[in-house]
């Protein structure tokens, strides 16, 4: 990850709101995020069993159940911090526990078009003044381009590219 993304990470320990990540595959991502606030509480979500069913923009780099790993494995490997919650199924559909709850980061890492285009439909609304969402894919696959480009058009954040395949949007209102 950029030097980038980790100022971003660190920037949004000041804000009210807890953490999500969508698309935990190992949980690498989700590591670094629990280093730079280990105090707020951060939700995964995946469907431990790699990527769901593909929309045609999505086939050409992809394959249904790439990047499956075990909800077991991803548990064991973050044992050690305490503020996580691992969510198994297809998002947004395993977002009920959250509904009520705003964000100050949400990492999506999820590759494909409709699960970035639900994932930000889910958490642009809830996310606090200031809030942070970053695009792992943004930069590389099609599918996550064209959701958040789609899904941003009438909004009034500019959508920031950062280095390594990544933007970041901060929402400015309520």
């Amino acid at each position: 990850y950029s030097s980038a993304a980790s100022d971003v990470y660190k920037r949004q320990t000041k804000i009210s709101g807890d953490m999500a990540e969508v698309g935990v595959y190992k949980g690498g991502s989700a590591k670094i995020i629990l280093e730079a606030d280990k105090t707020k509480h951060l939700h995964l979500f995946d469907t431990f069993e790699g990527l769901p069913e593909l929309q045609d923009i999505d086939r050409s780099q992809f394959q249904k159940g790439q990047y499956g790993a075990g909800m077991y494995e991803v548990a064991d490997y973050l044992c050690t911090y305490p503020n996580i919650a691992l969510y198994s199924g297809i998002f947004p559909a395993s977002a009920g526990p959250i509904e009520e709850k705003k964000f100050s980061f949400v990492h999506l890492d999820v590759d494909l078009y409709q699960s970035t285009k639900e994932a930000l439909e889910f958490f642009y609304p809830r996310m606090t003044v200031g809030g942070v969402i970053v695009s792992h894919d943004y930069l590389v696959t099609p599918g996550a381009t064209k959701a958040v480009t789609e899904f941003m058009a009438d909004k009034p954040e500019p959508v920031i590219e950062l280095s390594w395949r990544q933007c970041a949007i901060v929402k400015s209102s309520g």
